[in-house]
């Protein structure tokens, strides 16, 4: 068995090899770019593709993620090979934490606190809320609905978005570009979690953004083409927006230059809601492995027409 490993920033590639290797002894995992003879491999793990990556691959049997998204390989792939997501508990639970955290800092005043904080100033900021406040989160597969369980369970209403009907638990389903705008509508904080495909690209534009209810946040932990940076911008600068906490950015690094750094209603983090984590990563990957090779499907697999 022979693995190419290129995994990128997604997890440090000596962790991914040592517990892929401990799981797998029979398992052979070469570096790009150093692959020796393209026929030899079965598996790719990656994270971002490289033009080439994938040349003389003619025994390629199965890609696996080694991140959340696949955005940065689909369009790569040669047809007809399957791919699968990683979709790990453990980051789940890393991303509705993070997700709750931004959440938090928004709904208890936390940035008018740190302003106080600098000056010396001792007061408590008056908070009003007799209602549940209420979070619409874009995009409900198992790490929205774990970031929805989470925020119910502090007293938030959730109401989730997705593109088609489907059962989200506890959480108020909303699909189709009806429930869209009624998600828009009612949220004074909006999470994106949407994968980045062709249809989700650009979706929150000026004149979606303009839906959200005024002096309502966005929290982004997805992908930074979903929303129209120049928009988000605008919508901050005008006060249509109270705030908002992006762990994403086009580009990636976001420019040193660029205002989002400074403005003083955004809060950044540098695409970490969600680190991969190569101890449990390597465990999905390895049986994933496992069902190629016993002639069983694989566990979360793509739909390379959705994109995800």
């Amino acid at each position: 068995m022979v693995l190419v490993c290129k995994t990128g920033d997604a997890g440090d590639a000596e962790r991914w090899k040592t517990e892929l290797q401990r799981l797998l002894p029979a398992l052979e995992i070469r570096d790009w770019p150093d692959i020796g003879d393209p026929t030899e491999v079965e598996f790719v793990l990656l994270f971002r593709a490289v033009p080439g990556l994938f040349d003389g691959m003619t025994g390629l049997r199965a890609v696996f993620s080694a991140g959340a998204g696949v955005d940065g390989f689909l369009c790569d792939l040669p047809p007809g090979v399957p791919v699968a997501r990683l979709v790990d508990p453990w980051m789940q639970t890393a991303m509705a934490a993070w997700v709750v955290h931004a959440v938090l800092h928004f709904a208890r005043n936390m940035p008018a606190y740190a302003t106080q904080q600098i000056r010396g100033i001792w007061r408590e900021r008056f908070e009003e809320h007799f209602e549940p406040r209420r979070v619409g989160i874009l995009g409900c597969g198992e790490i929205g609905r774990r970031t929805g369980s989470a925020l119910t369970g502090l007293g938030f209403r959730v109401s989730g978005w997705t593109r088609t009907p489907r059962d989200l638990g506890g959480l108020e389903p909303l699909y189709g570009e009806t429930g869209l705008a009624r998600l828009l509508a009612g949220s004074e904080f909006l999470v994106c979690l949407l994968p980045l495909t062709p249809g989700t690209e650009g979706l929150l534009d000026a004149g979606r953004l303009a839906q959200l209810p005024k002096g309502a946040f966005f929290i982004n932990a997805s992908r930074g083409r979903v929303v129209g940076q120049r928009d988000l911008l605008a919508a901050l600068n005008s006060g249509h927006l109270g705030g908002a906490w992006l762990d994403v950015a086009e580009p990636e690094p976001l420019p040193p230059g660029d205002p989002l750094w400074r403005h003083p209603r955004v809060r950044i983090t540098p695409h970490v809601a969600g680190v991969t984590n190569p101890i449990t990563g390597a465990a999905l990957v390895a049986e994933n492995i496992r069902r190629v090779r016993a002639g069983e499907a694989l566990a979360h697999p793509v739909d390379r027409n959705r994109g995800y």
